[in-house]
Formats: structure tokens, C-alpha cells, sequence
């Protein structure tokens, strides 16, 4: 037995461990469960503080500094890592994972994992284990004892056990946008931080299907030393495992340079434990006891050991990282620990032998070990899209896939963030007291939900039908919630006196052109519209929705009449009716109310449009214009050009819906189309839809012209609204028709006369975009084998073409992701929707087979290169951040209540976003300022903004300001990321940013500075004057 006595500089903290060195300690009668109660109880300390826990609450505390082992300088360190990788769904839902349920899909239940792992955790001080879905642990954390809790803080404390990582998810990074991946990072981050006190300084996404730039940008900005995948390309991979370079400086920001370089390291040989070292999946034992037959340990040590020099030779220094651990392993952490216990005792006995260091360690023990390597490193600009993993296998398919689920996914961000700000500016800004904590435990429920959307089986579209089910009914259950915290927080602005908010709801098949609220009008009743931007700006959107009656009027907050348009909607899921679309300016961060009534008073009412059916003719040509542009069309209602007013330009534009035919194999390959994967049977796709419509109508009005064209597969409405410098393109497709037994991708091709050069621009994430061209990789000389499937790139938010010597520019935004390529000359095509007869063997066992009908949204923006961000930037804002309608058919006074509010003293520049404003009920917010534009986008707005925080509420004075990193849990004080050398320079290397001091006066100025695309994150404390 050995007592321990530790203190801590921060507190009078007395540990005794009772540790037993040897299970002879323990009677033979104790049984092994026994002998782990014992060895739990023992371990649980008594612990007396000066109040320390409280003192230390906001320092962040490193998670591997205590029993570290003995790196070597001569000779080959093994760093063994154990770990567990556990998809937050995928065949299972999120529930039947953790729980261990429906075993027969997949043998998988990670609340045993990790009893399992602490156990053995516990017997050996030596044996390490890293962690990384919190939102499991946070599932298994909250059902332990408090004593049990306490004994996994030593674990942590002691670097037993180190959280890798630690976002909600692991995210995919080609089907999520920034905003969401922050998120998501976040409550997994401060989940730790409440819990452990620590921060994650490690990147690690071991099973994504290739990596954007913006996700290695947005682990720097939380301050991560290093990312680890295991993704990339095959001939990439070859590549590098030959020439010893598996490991590099990764810059993922073009704007940011330097400050967004984080070392990167490609796996070996993918994320799982060698062959033949899979003990929990049936393979070989180690046997050391010359009692029994068959002792195997020299042999079992000599081929790790080979295994081990096999992966060193394709990296730089003495160190090499052998992953131990794959899908939801460890459920049987003691056969894992076992077998590998012996193989480091005798290889460690035999040290002059096999002149070799191998420990238990972790990503970050390994990444301290690299950098005091200090070596110069390659330097990459460009991202790992796409994937392939063989010849004919490109995973460019699930950029795409379940599009319905994408757009959803998209949508309840948008509903969040509308919550999370009004929440804030309620609870914080404008002096509520009382419990509020009910109302945010339902954004928090979103919040969660959304974070397990995030995931890379989720949002990505390559989980199980039923677990797709099962993350969209999460969504709707939160949605349910965050709806009630809408309308509750909106009635008690609009009725501060207690007990007379008006009762409010959202309709939340506005989608679908259903809204019961409005169904008052029919009884000559008003209806009450609040309209609420999330944005903090103030702007003028084109709002629509259904209603019963034609005649109607609306009227302003002020009691004036505006301008307004009633157009006959198509019959749609059994509701005939009628859409209004009207402007509605709107304050930053605020709302305005409008009023709805049938046509009895003496205000005009909203102009009913006259819908003009328009007959084939070769002849004839039709216009749609505004101030900004003139869109002709031919009687089928093609594009035929577009004239852009401002620059005097003109460009020819055709649409086309086509289709791909997907692949189920052939005798070149056996590899099939599918969730995963996509690979077209032929190069050339075929039209999707007749070039003649079975209907075209032109409706022309005050606030919007609109042309709506119907084929069997596909309804299209082009809108050109007044004010606007965009075209609107809405798409509902129905279900794919696979009734001739073959699978379709179905694709939206644009054609122009621009001399694009084979060169087009897709997003990453949301944030920058990264230039493609056709049948190319920068990092390597690429052998094209599919020429349509690894052309195909991820499109977040936007992409477009351009043509330098006419200087012009054509860019598409998308409400959701999908895929984007450019395969002619003037020609840029996305995928819309796919339905696939086949599995494409990438393990989730089923076809893509979904049967939705789909709608979604386009915005086409034509202008020079030059002045083109200062258009889509702020579109795709919009896009993203729609403002979202409550309604109330019952008694608003126009007189006595409050109809028009903004918390705001003074909006945001133009170029920047209010990225987070999230409040908790005990008075700490999170504000996050992001520059939307990147560096040299424009020559205005990609120059760098500055906001005065101070300046941004009304009626409120900050008490106190910590600038963070982008995770929001570590001060940019406390910062000390590792540096690394690269071999080259592209640019000049930036000096660190100087974060921000507050210097303690109050109502002073507190001006924060932003650079394109940065994001800089505070923890505020409001006061008032």
C-alpha cells in the first residue's frame, strides 16, 4: 500500500489514495467487481478547501502536465493512444447508442464503455485514455454519484483521462456551416470547463470524409495546438506516407494568415488499432504465463513493434502515434488494457533489444513530443476535398445527400439564433429579475439537438432512415420549445405590465403555405404579424405569407397602410388560399408589428396581382424588372439574359434541370452510387424535365415579379422583388421517379458566355472560399479516374464563376449545402436531390432511398468581381437569418403596447455580424463579432471594422469584458499556443493579434478592431446607469 499526500498553490487540499500495488493484497474470494468498488472507494478523497473550488472556478487547468512519460531523444517513442470513437448515430439513434439497445444492428453501448474504461482507468496509474463526444458523456456524467464524479476529476486531473476534442459532436465539415460547428464546440467546451475546469488544446476528427480549411481556422481560433484526421485522398495518402510527409502547418485562412496555422497530422493506416490487435473484436490474446500452451508475447510484441517502425518511416521524428481504439470500442476496456499492459511490460523489459520507448499516451503528450522536435514543416493553403478512398470511390455523394434534413437542419439554426438574441436582450439588457431558467433549458434543448445534427453521420446525410427520423424529431422537439420562448419573450416586450402579454405563436408550416392564424380573416378578423430580425442591422425584407382572402389591407406600427401585393397560390397539400407579399423594415436585433384585415376600412387594399398564362412562342420574349436589373425570359419562361443596371452589363444565361444516372457497379468496378459515394454512370447527364412546361404564368405586381413554371418532377418560381439586386429562385421537387429501376441524381445546371476557364469558387463553411479547377489538386499531380465525381466540391452558402477579362462575376447562394462543380467553360452545375437503388458499401447498410417532396431556395447575383461580395455577403446573411413571424389573431392595442423595438444604441457596421449574444440566467453573456468579408473581396468592406461594445445597447453600461478564444472558455490571456516553423513563407508572417484589456473604467469606449473573416469572442457583464 503507498499514501499519497498532494496539496494545490490555490487552496489547502489534503488527498490520501490508498493504492494497492497488487491484486494479492486482495483475498482470492473478493471478486473482480468487488476488488473495482474497493479500488473506487479508496481512491475517493477526503478533500478540504479554503474555498478553492470557488477561486479556481475560471482558471482553465492543463489536462496533461501529471504523469507524463519519459520521452526519449534516441530512440523510437511509441505513444500507444486508447480511445473510443462514438458516433452520435449513424445505424443507431443517439439513445439506443448510449444505451446499448437493438444490439442486433450494431454491438455498441457506450455508457459501458466508459464504466468499463474508468475501472481500468483506476488499477493502473500508467494506463491513459483520451475521450471526445461530450454529448455522451454529458448523458453518462449526469447518472454517476457524486463520489464516483470526484474520482473521475482525479482522472482528469492526473492526465488518465484526457478530453481530445470536446465538442458536442464530431463535426462533418463539408454539410455544416460555421456558425452551428461554433456552437457546437461550445457546449461541449464549457461543459468542461464547468465540470473539470479544462479546455481541449486538440483537434481530433478521425472519421470525417475529407477537411475544409475553415475547420483548421476555426480550431487555431480556439486556441487547438494541433488536429488529427484520417481522411484524405489515396493518391494523396501514398503520396505522403512515401515522402514523410503525413505531417505539416496547415493555414486555413487566407484573411487571417499565420494567426489560422495549426499542425496538422494524417493517421496512419486510418483510426483503429493495427491488424491483428483488435482483442475486443475476437483477435489474438497475448498469452505471457509459461504455465499454459501456446505463450505468443515475444511474437505479439515483435509485430507491434514492426507495425509500429512500419508507420514511423513515414514521419519525421522519433515519435509515432499508434491508435488503439475504433467504433464504439472499449466495451470491454479490460481485455483491451490486458493485452496491452503485457506487450509494454515485456518490450519495456527487453529495452536493449528492441531499442524501443512505448508508453500509454495521448494526441497532445505527442504533439509536446513532435514540437521539441523543432523542425521546419510543409505549409498547406488549400483544404482535403474530396475524398476518395479508391480509384472509382469518390465521397462527393454526401454533400447532397438527404437534402431535406440539410435544409431542416439550416432552418432551426436560423430558429435558434432568433431565440438565443431575444432571450438575451430580454434577460440581460433589459433588466428582468426572476427566474428565467425555465425558458432557457428549452433553448438549451435546441441548442443540444442542434449540436448532434452537427455530427458527421447526421447533417451529412449518411445515417439510417429511422436515425435521420430520430434527429429530425430531436430538432422538432426543441424547435417546440424555443417557439414558446419566442413568443413568450415577444409578448412580455410588447406588454411589460405583468400578467398582459399578449398570447403569440409562430406557424411553423409556413413552408408549406399553411398558417392557421391567419384563418381569422375569414371571420373578418385582424390578425396581429410581429416580424423579428435576428440580425443587428437594421434591413427591408420581402415577407410572404398564406392567406385566406384575396382583399386584404396592412398596416404599420405607425397606423399607416402599405404597400402590399395578393397573389393566387398554386394548390399545395390540400390548401387552396392566396400569398401576401409586402416590405417590412426592420430595426437591428428587433421588431415591428404589423396589421392584417379584410378590406373594410378606409385604407387601400393590397393589389391583387393579375396572373398571366403565357403560351409557347418562339417569338415572344417577357421581362421581369427593378431598379437593378432586367431579367428576359423566352414563353417557356427560360432565362434568356440578364442586364445589370449599375454596371451596364449584360450576360446570356440558360437553366436546365438534368440527372446522373447512379452507378450500381460495372465491370471496371463494382463500386456503387449511394449515401456516401458519388459515381454517375455516364459523364453526360440526362434532362430531368421536358423544355417545354406544362404551365407558365407571369404575375406582375408593386412588390415582386414572378414567373412560375410546373412540370411533373419539379415546380420553379423566379422572383424578382422590388428593391432587390438578386434573382430568388424557389425549387420543389417531387420524389425522384425510380419506377424504370434506375437511381437519379438530379443537378441545376446554369450556362453562360462567360470564360469561366474551368475555374470556379466554392465556400468553405460559410466563411472563405477556395478556388477550384476542373480535373486539379494543388497538393499533388492528380490522376482524374472519375472526371464528374471528383469534380464535385461542397457548397455551403455560395459559389460562382468569373470572367476576368469582361469582368463579371455569376454567383448562386444556397439555403442549405450541396455539392457544386464546373465541368465547361461558362457552365457551373449544383446537385439538388438524390435517390439511389444500392448500397455503396461504406457501411450504413441501406440505399438512399428518400421520397420528399423538397423545396428550396436560390439567389442568383450578377455584378463585376469587384463590387459582387458587397451583394452576396449580406444575401447569404439573409438567407441564413431569415426573420421569423409570430402571429396573434386576439386583442394588440396600436396605442398602448409596445409594437416596435430595438435594444440597440447603434447597429453594427455593415461588414459585421453579431455572431453569438447568448445570456444565461445568472447575467454572463457571450458576444462573438464576426467580419463577414474576406481579405480583398471588396475595397470597402474587406477593410478592417471597429465597434465600440460600450456602444452597442441601450440603457446598459458593461461592468466588465474578457476577450476569449473562439471556444469561449479559455481567457486570450491565458493563451499560449505552441509554435511551429515552416518551410516557407507565401506571405509575411503575422504577429499575434493583441487581444483585448479592459482597463476598468466604466462607460468608457471599448473598442474592439476586426479583420476580414476573424471572430472575436467576449464574456460581458452588463450594468445600468
Amino acid at each position: 500500500m503507498e499514501a499519497v499526500v498532494s496539496t494545490q498553490s490555490t487552496g489547502v487540499v489534503v488527498c490520501v489514495i490508498i493504492a494497492l500495488n497488487s491484486h494479492s493484497f486482495i483475498p482470492h474470494i473478493i471478486t473482480e467487481r468487488m476488488r473495482t468498488l474497493i479500488l473506487g472507494c479508496l481512491l475517493a478523497c477526503i478533500i478540504l478547501t479554503v474555498d478553492a473550488a470557488r477561486l479556481n472556478k475560471h482558471i482553465p487547468k492543463p489536462q496533461h502536465k501529471a504523469h507524463k512519460p519519459t520521452i526519449s531523444s534516441e530512440v523510437l517513442n511509441i505513444h500507444v493512444v486508447s480511445h473510443t470513437h462514438d458516433d452520435v448515430g449513424w445505424l443507431k439513434t443517439v439513445d439506443e447508442y448510449f444505451l446499448g439497445a437493438n444490439m442486433s444492428i450494431q454491438t455498441a453501448g457506450v455508457q459501458y464503455v466508459l464504466d468499463e474504461v474508468i475501472t481500468c482507468l483506476l488499477e493502473n496509474p500508467d494506463r491513459k485514455f483520451i475521450y471526445v463526444e461530450i454529448a455522451f458523456f454529458m448523458r453518462w456524467w449526469r447518472e454517476q454519484t457524486p463520489e464516483l464524479q470526484e474520482t473521475v476529476k482525479t482522472l482528469v486531473a492526473n492526465g488518465q483521462l484526457e478530453f481530445i476534442n470536446g465538442g458536442w459532436c464530431m463535426n462533418d465539415e463539408a454539410t455544416t456551416n460555421y456558425e452551428a460547428v461554433i456552437n457546437q464546440m461550445t457546449i461541449g467546451h464549457q461543459f468542461l470547463f464547468d465540470n473539470f475546469g479544462v479546455v481541449p488544446t486538440i483537434g481530433w476528427h478521425i472519421d470525417p470524409f475529407g477537411h475544409s480549411s475553415m475547420q483548421a481556422s476555426i480550431f487555431a481560433r480556439m486556441g487547438f495546438n494541433a488536429f488529427f484526421f484520417s481522411r484524405i485522398d489515396y493518391q494523396d495518402y501514398a503520396l505522403r506516407t512515401e515522402q514523410q510527409r503525413m505531417e505539416m502547418v496547415w493555414r486555413g485562412s487566407h484573411s487571417l494568415g499565420s494567426e489560422s496555422d495549426i499542425f496538422t497530422s494524417v493517421m496512419f493506416a486510418g483510426y483503429c488499432p493495427p491488424d491483428g490487435f483488435f482483442f475486443e473484436w475476437g483477435d489474438t490474446p497475448v498469452n505471457d504465463d509459461p504455465r499454459l500452451e501456446n505463450v505468443n508475447i515475444k511474437q505479439r510484441s515483435e509485430e507491434f513493434i514492426a507495425d509500429a517502425r512500419q508507420r514511423a518511416a513515414s514521419y519525421r521524428t522519433n515519435n509515432v502515434m499508434v491508435p488503439f481504439g475504433c467504433d464504439f470500442m472499449f466495451m470491454n476496456a479490460n481485455m483491451m488494457f490486458k493485452n496491452m499492459d503485457k506487450m509494454i511490460n515485456y518490450i519495456m523489459n527487453n529495452f536493449e533489444k528492441y531499442n524501443v520507448n512505448i508508453f500509454y499516451s495521448t494526441p497532445s503528450i505527442y504533439i509536446d513530443a513532435v514540437n521539441k522536435a523543432n523542425l521546419s514543416w510543409e505549409l498547406k493553403l488549400d483544404d482535403f476535398f474530396p475524398y476518395a478512398d479508391c480509384p472509382h470511390c469518390v465521397w462527393s455523394g454526401y454533400f447532397t445527400s438527404r437534402i431535406a434534413l440539410k435544409g431542416y437542419v439550416r432552418s432551426r439554426n436560423m430558429l435558434l439564433s432568433s431565440a438565443e438574441t431575444l432571450y438575451s436582450t430580454w434577460a440581460s439588457i433589459n433588466k428582468i429579475g426572476g427566474n428565467t431558467t425555465e425558458l432557457y433549458d428549452d433553448i438549451v434543448t435546441l441548442r443540444q439537438a442542434m449540436g448532434v445534427a452537427q455530427h458527421h453521420d447526421a447533417v451529412s446525410g449518411t445515417e439510417q432512415q429511422h436515425v435521420a427520423d430520430d434527429y429530425a424529431k430531436q430538432l422538432s422537439v426543441g424547435s417546440v420549445q424555443v417557439e414558446d420562448v419566442i413568443s413568450q419573450v415577444i409578448g412580455n416586450i410588447m406588454s411589460p405590465i405583468i400578467g398582459s402579454a399578449p398570447f403569440l405563436s409562430l406557424c411553423p408550416l409556413l413552408n408549406e403555405s399553411i398558417c392557421a392564424e391567419t384563418d381569422a380573416l375569414l371571420n373578418g378578423g385582424v390578425v396581429t404579424l410581429v416580424v423579428y430580425n435576428s440580425l443587428a442591422h437594421a434591413r427591408t425584407s420581402h415577407i410572404t405569407i398564406p392567406i385566406p382572402i384575396p382583399g386584404v389591407t396592412i398596416v404599420n406600427s405607425t397606423g399607416i397602410a402599405i404597400s402590399a401585393q395578393v397573389i393566387e397560390i398554386t394548390p399545395s397539400f390540400g390548401k387552396d388560399g392566396y400569398s401576401l407579399v409586402f416590405p417590412a423594415t426592420l430595426p437591428p436585433l428587433g421588431f415591428t408589428t404589423f396589421f392584417i384585415s379584410p378590406n373594410k376600412t378606409m385604407y387601400d387594399a393590397a393589389e391583387l396581382a393579375e396572373e398571366i398564362i403565357i403560351k409557347p412562342d418562339p417569338d415572344i420574349t417577357f421581362t421581369l424588372e427593378n431598379d437593378y436589373l432586367t431579367v428576359t425570359l423566352d414563353s417557356n419562361g427560360n432565362f434568356v439574359t440578364v442586364y445589370n443596371k449599375e454596371t451596364e452589363q449584360s450576360m446570356n444565361l440558360t437553366q436546365q434541370y438534368m440527372y446522373y444516372i447512379s452507378s450500381v457497379g460495372d465491370a471496371e468496378s463494382d463500386q456503387a452510387s449511394g449515401a456516401y459515394i458519388f459515381r454517375p454512370e455516364y459523364e453526360t447527364p440526362t434532362a430531368y424535365t421536358t423544355e417545354t412546361p406544362d404551365t407558365v404564368t407571369f404575375v406582375k405586381g408593386p412588390e415582386v415579379y414572378q414567373v412560375t413554371r410546373v412540370w411533373p418532377e419539379v415546380t420553379q418560381v423566379i422572383r424578382l422583388y422590388t428593391g432587390a439586386n438578386y434573382i430568388e429562385i424557389e425549387h420543389t421537387l417531387q420524389p425522384i421517379d425510380v419506377s424504370d429501376g434506375l437511381g437519379k441524381e438530379v443537378i441545376n445546371k446554369y450556362t453562360t458566355n462567360l470564360s469561366s476557364n474551368l475555374t470556379w469558387y466554392s465556400d468553405s463553411q460559410g466563411i472563405e472560399f477556395e478556388k477550384r479547377i476542373k480535373n486539379f489538386r494543388p497538393s499533388w499531380n492528380y490522376t482524374v479516374v472519375e472526371p464528374v465525381a471528383s469534380n464535385y466540391y461542397p457548397m455551403d452558402t455560395a459559389a460562382y464563376i468569373l470572367d476576368e477579362d469582361a469582368d463579371m462575376q455569376f454567383t448562386i447562394l444556397t439555403d442549405r449545402s450541396r455539392s457544386v462543380a464546373s465541368l465547361a467553360v461558362g457552365e457551373i452545375e449544383s446537385m439538388m436531390y438524390r435517390r439511389c437503388l444500392v448500397d455503396d458499401g461504406r457501411g450504413v447498410g441501406e440505399p438512399l432511398n428518400e421520397t420528399y417532396v423538397v423545396t428550396m431556395i436560390e439567389r442568383l447575383v450578377f455584378s463585376k468581381p469587384a463590387q459582387s461580395a458587397a451583394i452576396f455577403r449580406p444575401a447569404a446573411l439573409s438567407i441564413a437569418h431569415q426573420p421569423t413571424l409570430v402571429f396573434n389573431n386576439q386583442s394588440i392595442s396600436l396605442k398602448s403596447d409596445i409594437l416596435t423595438y430595438s435594444p440597440m444604441a447603434t447597429p453594427l457596421p455593415f461588414n459585421v455580424q453579431l455572431l453569438s449574444l447568448d445570456s444565461d440566467p445568472y447575467g454572463n453573456v457571450l458576444i462573438r463579432l464576426h467580419h463577414i468579408f474576406a481579405a480583398g473581396e471588396d475595397s470597402v468592406f474587406s477593410q478592417p471594422a471597429t465597434v465600440d461594445l460600450n456602444a452597442l445597447f441601450d440603457g446598459v453600461v458593461i461592468t466588465s469584458v474578457e476577450e476569449m478564444t473562439l471556444g469561449s472558455t479559455l481567457p486570450m490571456s491565458d493563451l499560449h499556443r505552441l509554435s511551429w516553423n515552416v518551410n516557407e513563407e507565401t506571405q509575411e508572417k503575422r504577429a499575434p493579434r493583441e487581444f483585448y484589456k479592459w482597463t476598468g473604467e466604466l462607460g468608457a469606449p471599448i473598442l474592439i478592431e476586426i479583420e476580414p473573416t476573424d471572430i472575436r469572442t467576449f464574456n460581458v457583464s452588463f450594468g445600468f446607469p
